[in-house]
């Protein structure tokens, strides 16, 4: 391949030198421990050091030190990471999380009922509150209304119910096979059992016909379950074979920047806010 290509694209420049400005933030007994540089130049402000290093570009905002320091000092941190070097990376706890909330939502939701909020404003405050609506009741809503006499116990749907169907000779195999054949059970439960069927240390070398998957009714044995979903999902390619073993057409797989990078956007945070308090740039002005 010619490469000549790359040489000619920059024949033309000119070189200038760079405007910059420059400060190094540490303890008061000189420790190296937690130190930073903080450097600006247009349209660029660089932080490295001791809490790692990260480059953050904002060309409108950072024509100057005074933009840049005013632009960064009340900055949200998501905001300044999105401005950023920094890449999120795979979060194991986030995506154990968001698995188990899409296992239990269906199922909450056939006990508890469906809630949305609906918002209102004050129209003396002009302040917006949000009050909670039922749209569809649930098991346990409707109890209150066999309670109440206002409904027949016969009419309601036992969320709880795990029962085995009398066994029916099939000559489908078993990685084809479908828990309904062999259980009665409310489709709110259909995620946990797939997710049964999926764990190593549950279903995934049984058949549908094991006793032990009417336990997943059980909180007590959803949460072996649980802590076996925060095990395999602690790195991304334990999480990616677990759900090679389900029917989910996207992964859930959650991203999130580092600790490390939260702490490395809140320092230059800081450093904008002490540059103002020291009188090396000015406050910004208030609108008039």
């Amino acid at each position: 391949m010619d490469k000549n290509y790359l040489r000619n694209d920059f024949d033309t420049h000119v070189m200038t030198e760079s405007v910059s400005r420059s400060f190094d933030f540490r303890r008061p007994d000189g420790s190296s421990y937690y130190f930073f540089n903080m450097t600006w130049s247009r349209g660029k402000i660089s932080i490295s050091g001791d809490i790692g290093s990260m480059v953050l570009q904002c060309w409108p905002a950072m024509s100057s030190l005074e933009s840049s320091v005013h632009w960064g000092h009340n900055a949200d941190l998501d905001y300044l990471l999105g401005k950023s070097s920094a890449k999120e990376e795979y979060d194991g706890e986030a995506t154990a999380r968001e698995l188990i909330r899409i296992a239990n939502r269906e199922v909450i939701e056939a006990i508890n009922g469906y809630w949305i909020d609906d918002y209102f404003k004050d129209p003396e405050t002009k302040i917006y509150s949000s009050k909670k609506r039922l749209v569809h009741s649930g098991m346990r809503q409707d109890l209150q209304k066999v309670r109440k006499g206002e409904l027949d116990r016969d009419m309601i749907d036992d969320v709880l119910l795990f029962e085995k169907k009398e066994e029916k000779k099939s000559w489908s195999l078993p990685h084809e096979d479908d828990p309904n054949r062999y259980w009665s059970f409310f489709e709110c439960w259909n995620t946990w059992v797939e997710l049964w069927k999926a764990l190593e240390g549950f279903g995934l070398y049984h058949d549908y016909t094991d006793d032990d998957l009417k336990n997943i009714t059980k909180s007590s044995y959803r949460r072996k379950m649980r802590e076996e979903i925060e095990s395999v999902c602690y790195d991304k390619e334990g999480a990616i074979s677990l759900f090679r073993n389900t029917t989910f057409d996207e992964y859930p797989l959650q991203y999130n920047y580092s600790f490390n990078n939260y702490r490395i956007v809140a320092a230059f945070r800081w450093a904008c806010r002490r540059l103002i308090a020291e009188g090396v740039v000015q406050p910004e002005k208030a609108a008039a």
